[in-house]
């Protein structure tokens, strides 16, 4: 016979599937009835994925192959785009909560995964504009999953789930080592974990993981210029102005660590004011301290990265894999000592907040010069009338080249990569320059692949505009006709 308490964590478990499949429903039939233009990281997409390639550019390579193989399902549009972005989501939620669930109620469990909505990078901008972002959240979410199985059992099976899930990790984004390494770093100093860190069946899973990677990362070393070419965003510095980049970088790190945590902090404060008081039963096994922890380790190999390298620009979104660890660890830690009321206060404020951001979504696509009221229907005569097309290449940042191949899928369309130069060089190619993005013209060529552009060849050159309906502004565009030299230097 099935026990009450059975028969409530299934329900629980039902109702928070139930929850989060109606929500990303919402969030990809609200994308679809909003429209418009493509946001700078979906435009990304219709141009960084022309096959199954082993590397595309500076962004590893798995958000790609994915959003390839729904570009072959349903075709190259907004569909395919908000599907995957909102099944990586709402992934990312189960599959925490099923890593969770091995060790605490099926409310606990809940709540742990359902915090991840009050880091606004997961919440808001997920949804708005990142989209390697979300598959970072859904690898770490899935290495969690793995990573908990591994110490609740010590299976095989669940070592070998944890190399393949750090092996697609590994292919996300780059700050996704942080997640591993630190979960690894934490079990080590719970003695409840220990053996499980330590047993030899952790070589399966480095050896799965190795298995994975290995193919696009001899890419990566095969063509680092590409790989790495967005290092710049880093700002690391040199002798003599190291230590002040690494003073700035460190403030960065704690005002983008605090941007992230300080709706969660303030939310557990008010779900503890009401709901404080401890349950009875057995206390939870450390999984929380587990979480913690890891966060605090990676939250110091960050710190030291910024010293040692001397970083000066970080961006709150990079300290994803810190706020993924420690949110969670805080509200299973929370959780396991809350009465039913704080529960039920917490499903509140999601409730308001889901609201909310649907609600803000609608108006963020309207508000003057968004990036999605732009009108980018009369890009494809204005360029065509310049050369013709679809034979001569085109060359544009992310935004625009992404939109126009949205439109005109049968150009010959690539972005300020290097891959450009290779591609497209020895002959007429058309850039095209929104406002200042890149600045000039010999800017553009170099990030296109042309490490020496000289004195450029302009065949004709000229600006124009583009519209944002809401408001009515204009959007400066230029474009240059270059006859370009071909990848030996010859023309």
């Amino acid at each position: 016979m099935v026990s009450a308490v059975t028969r409530g964590a299934t329900r629980q478990g039902a109702v928070f599937v139930a929850a989060i499949t109606t929500y990303f429903a919402l969030q990809t039939v609200l994308r679809l009835w909003l429209g418009g233009a493509l946001e700078t990281d979906e435009a990304e997409m219709m141009v960084m994925t022309p096959g199954l390639r082993w590397g595309y550019g500076p962004q590893l390579p798995l958000y790609n192959w994915l959003q390839w193989v729904l570009f072959e399902l349903f075709g190259r549009d907004l569909f395919a785009l908000s599907l995957l972005k909102n099944l990586l989501l709402w992934a990312t939620y189960l599959f925490v909560f099923i890593g969770l669930r091995l060790f605490v109620p099926a409310g606990v469990a809940a709540a742990g995964a359902l915090s991840l909505y009050l880091i606004p990078d997961v919440a808001w901008e997920a949804q708005r504009a990142t989209t390697h972002s979300n598959m970072l959240l859904f690898t770490s979410a899935i290495t969690l999953a793995a990573f908990l199985w591994v110490l609740k059992t010590g299976r095989w099976a669940a070592y070998g789930a944890l190399g393949l899930a750090i092996g697609l990790g590994g292919l996300a984004k780059y700050n996704y080592w942080l997640v591993p390494i630190g979960l690894i770093a934490a079990a080590l100093t719970l003695p409840a974990f220990r053996a499980r860190v330590l047993s030899p069946r952790l070589l399966l899973s480095l050896g799965i993981a190795g298995l994975v990677l290995a193919g696009p990362y001899g890419w990566m070393l095969r063509n680092p210029g590409l790989a790495f070419s967005s290092s710049g965003k880093l700002a690391m510095g040199t002798a003599p102005g190291l230590a002040e980049q690494a003073l700035d970088g460190l403030g960065q790190l704690l005002a983008g660590a605090a941007i992230l945590s300080v709706l969660a902090v303030i939310v557990g404060a008010i779900v503890w004011a009401v709901g404080r008081g401890r349950r009875a039963g057995d206390p939870p096994p450390p999984v929380a301290a587990l979480l913690l922890r890891a966060g605090a380790v990676v939250l110091v190999l960050m710190a030291m990265g910024v010293v040692a390298a001397g970083v000066g620009r970080i961006t709150p979104r990079w300290l994803l894999p810190l706020v993924f660890l420690a949110v969670p660890g805080g509200a299973v830690w929370l959780g396991a000592r809350m009465r039913p009321r704080g529960g039920v206060a917490f499903a509140a404020i999601l409730a308001v907040l889901a609201l909310a951001v649907l609600t803000g979504l609608g108006f963020d696509r309207y508000k003057d010069r968004a990036r999605r009221a732009v009108d980018f229907t009369p890009l494809p005569e204005v360029l065509a009338g310049v050369a013709p097309q679809p034979g001569t290449p085109v060359v544009a940042e992310f935004y625009a080249a992404g939109n126009l191949a949205r439109l005109r899928p049968d150009w010959r369309i690539a972005p300020y990569l290097p891959f450009a130069m290779r591609e497209f060089g020895g002959g007429p190619v058309l850039f095209v320059l929104r406002e200042n993005t890149p600045e000039t013209l010999e800017q553009g060529l170099r990030e296109a692949g042309w490490d020496d552009p000289g004195d450029p060849q302009i065949l004709e050159q000229g600006a124009f505009t583009l519209t944002f309906t809401t408001s009515g502004e204009a959007m400066k565009m230029r474009y240059y006709l270059v006859d370009t030299p071909g990848p030996g230097g010859d023309d």
